[in-house]
């Protein structure tokens, strides 16, 4: 919850005390854009010092509208943010962070699991029923019912991604 109140995307109550939809995804949106903060990439992970940060989500992911919104006004490290949509999880390439939401199938979780890991990208993937094995980094409901966050460190390792400390304490840490 700290990282939420630090970006300044959320100005009403903690997680716990939201209720709706709308409350869930800015919670998720406001964490995607910390991971952007908290998170580092290989040097290898841009082109030059002026590439963006591109964050790849499927089409029609009900969390597009709010990501725009922080693309369009936020940075990170000095670089402008680019929301890329995809029609299928074969077509993600070029992308930094990968968020799939709930509502995406298991199969397509394992694929993008393969090919988000061959471009060193950070996968998020949204609570499913089996979670598989080599997601860096997976939301889920906490007993209280705020929104937690699972980091697999051997995925994020095996990627090439390091998680900064502020990130990790407030995370579940699994190993493969």
């Amino acid at each position: 919850m700290t990282l939420l109140v630090l970006t300044g995307l959320l100005t009403g109550p903690p997680a716990a005390a939201q209720t709706g939809m709308a409350s869930e995804r800015n919670v998720k949106v406001a964490y995607l854009y910390n991971f952007l903060r908290y998170v580092r990439w290989p040097p290898t992970a841009y082109a030059d010092d002026s590439a963006p940060t591109v964050i790849g989500i499927m089409s029609g992911d009900p969390h597009g509208r709010l990501l725009n919104q922080v693309a369009a006004t936020k940075s990170v490290r000095g670089r402008r943010i680019v929301v890329r949509q995809f029609d299928s999880v074969s077509e993600i390439q070029a992308c930094h962070l990968v968020f799939l939401h709930a509502g995406t199938a298991p199969s397509d979780e394992a694929e993008a699991i393969a090919r988000t890991a061959q471009q060193n990208a950070l996968l998020i993937c949204d609570a499913v029923v089996a979670p598989q094995r080599g997601v860096p980094i997976r939301f889920f409901a906490d007993h209280d019912g705020t929104i937690g966050l699972k980091i697999n460190v051997d995925a994020m390792a095996r990627r090439g991604l390091q998680a900064d400390a502020k990130l990790l304490n407030i995370a579940t840490i699994e190993r493969d």
